[in-house]
This record gives structure tokens, C-alpha cells and sequence, in this order.
């Protein structure tokens, strides 16, 4: 099982005014040959006049869809309902939306589930979500919401995957790693750099994939010359021994599609 998690941004490139943008983003998808495909940052349905690039990526792969918004129509900067989504090749039994609380003045999130038939496996659940980018406070009142929902989970087959914007101790081994983030950060105007939120999500059980399996270089954002990695995929450390590699997905469109990029894992 080949697993991917990327963020479209709102399926359109890395610059701001850039065109819409589904035919990079589908032949970057199917070359990659995933079978289950969590997404971050979907409008949907988008473009309104016509068949949703959600729909049509989904038609153009063969694949079955779901949608799960954070903001409603309403709430939307497009006046589009916006959120997480997933393609899968097998069947979706199921899925839901959660909310996730969001810090004051910031944009809600969600964490959206999907349960899937996977042959040979009596159920496999997906996790697919987007956390906060501002602060690393916010992150981790979203992770314990989500992890109130992924309890529900625990012994059973499932993964969580998504854009966390948030910063793992495993890819800054020693102080001189860390201080060349830290300037890097304050030269971008950032606030300095967090590791709780990984460092939570791995005491509560789970292994990120890329840090276990991981091949070649992991940085997903911004996608032309990538600086940090902020996309994972977390499986639970009673399952890591089915982890067969994570890398970041390497494309020749990939730069110009979106503007992070997409992370692939494979599972025995």
C-alpha cells in the first residue's frame, strides 16, 4: 500500500495569483502510483461553474473521493467550503469531519477520517489534517482535540497524515542545526523554532514515517527550495513494522503545482 499526503493549496501553484492549476496536480498524483491520497487545503466544489477539481482529479485517477470542510461556504475566503480531503482506490465505507479549535483571530482546522476497505484488512482508517501555521500553542490545543478522536483508534489499523507546520528534533540532530534554523526563521520573520507538537505525537504512540524510513532529502515547503519539513505521515508504533519507505515525492511538475510538496509512504 502506497500512501500519499499532500497540500494543493487551494489547486493552485506556489505564487500568489497563480492559475488554476488540476492537470500539474493530476499527472504529479498518478505518477506516483499511491493508493489512499490525503489532501490539504481543497476548495470544494471549486471551480463552481463547472465539474469540481476534486470530482475530476478523483475521475481522472479512477479513485473514490470524500470531503471533509473546516471552514463552511460561509466562512470561506472564496465562499467555497474549504478543508481536508481523500482519494482512495478502494472502496470509502465512511468518513466524518471533525473541528478543531483554532487560536484567537485564526483560521479554523479540521481533522477529517476516513474508513476504507482495504482488501485482506478488516478496516483501515485514514487520518487527513491541517494544523495551524502561526503558533505552536495553537498546535498542540488541535492535536489534543485530535487525538481525543484517534483514541477511538488505538489497535486498530489507521494513519495520520497531513500539513502539521509544525518541526521535528529528529531533522536538527545537534545545536549548530537548530541555530541556523532559528536565524533562517528570523530572517523570514517567524517566531522562533517549537518541537513540542511532534514530540507529542510521538509520546502519544505514534512513529513519523520519514524519520524511521526515510530516503533522500525531507524539507516539503516552500516547494521551490525547500527549507523545512512541516508534512508527515504518523503510523502508530504497533504497526511501524509493515513501513517499508517515506520519501518526499520527486517530480518534474512538482515545483510549479503547489506550494508545498507531497510526501509518499509505503506500507507491507
Amino acid at each position: 500500500m502506497k500512501i500519499l499526503t499532500y497540500n494543493v493549496h487551494g489547486w493552485r501553484g506556489p505564487e500568489p495569483g497563480c492559475a488554476f492549476n488540476l492537470d500539474m496536480l493530476t499527472q504529479v498524483i498518478a505518477d506516483a502510483g499511491a493508493d489512499v491520497i490525503g489532501l490539504n487545503e481543497v476548495f470544494h466544489p471549486f471551480p463552481a461553474d463547472g465539474d469540481a477539481a476534486l470530482t475530476q482529479l478523483a475521475t481522472r485517477l479512477d479513485m473514490q473521493y470524500a470531503f471533509g470542510p473546516a471552514l463552511s461556504a460561509e466562512e470561506s475566503p472564496r465562499g467555497i467550503s474549504y478543508g481536508n480531503a481523500l482519494l482512495s482506490r478502494w472502496p470509502i465505507l465512511a468518513h466524518a469531519a471533525h473541528h478543531l479549535p483554532a487560536g484567537t483571530g485564526g483560521e479554523r482546522r479540521g481533522l477529517f477520517e476516513a474508513r476504507i476497505a482495504v482488501p485482506g484488512v478488516s478496516s483501515f482508517t485514514v487520518y487527513v489534517t491541517h494544523l495551524d501555521h502561526r503558533a505552536e500553542a495553537v498546535r498542540l490545543a488541535q492535536w489534543s482535540a485530535a487525538n481525543a478522536w484517534l483514541g477511538r483508534e488505538r489497535g486498530r489499523p489507521h494513519v495520520l497524515v497531513g500539513d502539521f507546520n509544525a518541526l521535528a528534533t529528529s531533522d536538527y540532530p545537534d545545536a549548530a542545526a537548530v541555530d541556523s534554523l532559528r536565524a533562517q526563521r528570523d530572517a523570514d520573520g517567524w517566531p522562533p523554532p517549537a518541537f513540542d507538537l511532534v514530540d507529542r505525537v510521538l509520546k502519544a504512540g505514534y512513529v513519523d514515517a520519514f524519520a524511521r524510513a526515510g530516503a533522500g532529502a525531507g524539507a516539503t515547503f516552500p516547494s521551490v527550495a525547500a527549507r523545512i519539513r512541516i508534512d508527515y505521515v504518523f503510523l502508530p508504533e504497533v504497526w511501524a513494522g509493515a513501513l517499508v519507505s517515506c520519501r518526499r515525492w520527486e517530480h518534474p511538475l512538482v515545483t510549479a503545482a503547489s506550494d508545498h510538496l507531497p510526501v509518499l509512504a509505503e506500507f507491507a
